[in-house]
C-alpha cells in the first residue's frame, strides 16, 4: 500500500478495490459488477450482495461480509469509505474508471481492469516473479485464512465454494504442505 499515492483518486480506488477484493474473497467479475446500492457500510463492517456468480448462475444472490481491519492503511471498510468520498455521487458502478487527468468518472471498470490493476500493483510491491492475477485476491484470502487457522467450512462460506475439494486442492493445500511436511523431522 505504501507504493500507492493515496492522495490521487487512482490510488484511493485501487486501495479500496484491493482490500475489498482480498477481504471479501470476491472474483474479479464480482468486484467489477458491484454497484453503490449493493454495498452497505457501517462501523462494524460492510456487506454486499453478489447478485450473480460462477456458483450462483440463477442469480439468487449471496451476502458477503467484511469486517474492519485493525490498521487504517489495510482496513477494507475505511478504504471503501475513502473511495466513496472521491467517486462521483449517485448510483451506479461502485468501482469506476479514472480519467487521464486523475478524476474519477461514472464509467464502470471491467474485469480486465481489475486483473491488470492487481498485476500492476503486485509488481510495484516487488512481487515480479510470482504469477499474479485478479483471482489472486480470492486465492490469497483463502490461503491466508487457512494458514491462520480458519476452518475449511468458514473459508468455504466466505468464498462461496460449493466443492470443498476445489477449495482444499487449489487454495489450502500449499500451507498444509508446509505444516504437514516431514522434512522438519529429518534433522537437517
Amino acid at each position: 500500500m505504501a507504493a500507492m499515492d493515496l492522495d490521487a483518486a487512482i490510488g484511493v480506488r485501487d486501495r479500496a478495490l484491493l482490500l475489498l477484493g482480498y477481504a471479501s474473497a470476491l472474483r474479479p467479475s464480482e468486484l467489477a459488477a458491484l454497484h453503490t446500492a449493493d454495498v452497505s457500510t457501517r462501523l462494524v463492517g460492510s456487506w454486499s450482495p453478489v447478485r450473480r456468480s460462477k456458483t450462483d448462475q440463477d442469480g439468487y444472490g449471496q451476502m458477503v461480509g467484511v469486517v474492519p481491519g485493525d490498521y487504517w492503511l489495510t482496513d477494507p471498510v475505511s478504504a471503501l469509505a475513502d473511495w466513496l468520498v472521491l467517486r462521483p455521487v449517485g448510483s451506479g458502478p461502485l468501482f469506476t474508471r479514472i480519467h487521464p487527468r486523475g478524476v474519477a468518472t461514472s464509467e464502470p471498470i471491467g474485469v480486465r481492469t481489475v486483473s491488470r490493476m492487481v498485476q500492476v500493483r503486485a509488481r510495484a510491491a516487488g512481487l515480479d516473479g510470482l504469477p499474479v492475477s485478479g483471482h489472486s485476491l480470492r486465492a490469497g484470502h483463502a490461503t491466508t485464512a487457512a494458514a491462520n487457522g480458519a476452518s475449511i467450512e468458514r473459508i468455504a462460506a466466505q468464498t462461496r465454494h460449493r466443492d470443498l475439494n476445489t477449495l482444499i486442492e487449489h487454495y489450502i493445500r500449499p500451507p498444509d504442505a508446509l505444516a504437514n511436511s516431514t522434512s522438519r523431522n529429518l534433522g537437517l
